[in-house]
């Protein structure tokens, strides 16, 4: 056999084995692939989201366990469980001084379906729709997402358009709009480790446009035989609109700091 299309055969084995056909693994913390699962299998992904840094102290851990399921050729579901925990300073009437409260809650369950459009590497551009549902005690939410990426030998580019709709169930009902955009660009040093950088763009609307913040940092993502997982670090690098008084950030709905871990078991 000619030693060229050996070395290419070995190459292509190598990279079928490092990227387990039953998984879908995530290369970066908040932009999301078009990859789905196989029909009728499995995997169990928590993750967890801390939140830190407004004008007052503030610390926020999301916590969230999906159980993510194959339907069906191209689509995908997912049964979300979310809780969190929020430590902050806040003034309590008649008190003159903030004081530290700390929570802990059950939010919500949340339902996602994922159809995958065209595929990263076999198409001109990988693309897919994502919709998540979520309903809680105290909220109710809606998300889409319109997902596309593409795969360039070792380059990973993905971006995402993103509308969040969320309703606080409360005596005083309350609606909030949001809207982002996220690009990222991951590369494969090896078959299993991808470090990349993510930018993001989060606005929120009323009746116009209240705050435009963007969030820029690295993802670290390693692939196992046995689990996949992705670390992502994001500061806060300015406030566009709706800066907080005394600061270059918008720190009254967004934090300085997230920071995002993703494990995926295949199951």
């Amino acid at each position: 056999m000619n030693p060229k299309l050996r070395l290419l055969l070995g190459t292509s084995a190598l990279l079928v084995a490092a990227h387990p056909a039953h998984a879908a693994e995530r290369h970066f913390g908040f932009s999301y692939e078009s990859a789905v699962l196989n029909p009728g299998t499995t995997e169990l992904l928590p993750w967890t989201t801390v939140r830190a840094g407004r004008a007052d102290y503030y610390s926020e851990t999301d916590a969230r366990l999906a159980f993510v399921y194959g339907i069906a050729k191209n689509l995908e579901g997912a049964l979300y469980w979310n809780l969190s925990t929020v430590a902050e300073d806040r003034l309590i009437p008649p008190a003159t001084q903030k004081t530290r409260l700390n929570d802990s809650n059950f939010d919500s369950f949340s339902l996602h379906l994922k159809y995958k459009l065209s595929d990263p590497v076999a198409d001109a551009l990988g693309s897919a729709l994502y919709l998540e549902g979520s309903f809680g005690p105290l909220v109710a939410s809606a998300e889409g997402r319109v997902i596309l990426d593409k795969q360039f030998g070792g380059l990973l580019l993905a971006a995402n358009l993103v509308a969040l709709g969320t309703e606080q169930l409360e005596l005083r009902s309350e609606s909030r709009v949001a809207l982002a955009a996220v690009a990222a660009a991951g590369y494969f040093v090896t078959p299993t480790f991808v470090p990349s950088l993510e930018l993001r763009s989060e606005n929120g609307v009323s009746k116009q446009l209240d705050r435009s913040v963007l969030y820029f940092g690295p993802s670290l993502s390693v692939v196992t035989e046995g689990f996949w997982t992705t670390l992502a670090i994001q500061p806060q690098i300015t406030a566009f609109k709706g800066k907080t008084p005394g600061h270059d950030f918008e720190l009254t709905q967004n934090e300085r700091l997230q920071v995002r871990l993703l494990l995926g078991f295949p199951i």
